[in-house]
């Protein structure tokens, strides 16, 4: 789970348009569910993320997000 703090934001799950996230927006992210999350080109961004731990999970940091896919919408 991500909660937005400050700032505005971009959240997008593989296969999905990207939206917007906002103070007080919160997004809960599934269990492998391929996505990011970073700054609207325009803003900073700021957010709490929460995780639940389970048992054998890890944490992946995959490809940087394509500029162009970034800059869409």
């Amino acid at each position: 789970m991500k909660k937005q703090t400050a700032g505005r934001g971009r959240y997008q799950e593989e296969g999905r348009d990207p939206c917007e996230v906002t103070p007080g927006t919160v997004v809960v992210i599934p269990p492998n569910v391929k996505h990011w999350h970073g700054a609207a080109r325009d803003s900073w961004f700021s957010h709490v993320s929460v995780e639940v731990p389970g048992e054998k999970t890890a944490n992946e940091w995959l490809e940087p997000v394509e500029s162009e896919l970034y800059r869409s919408r």
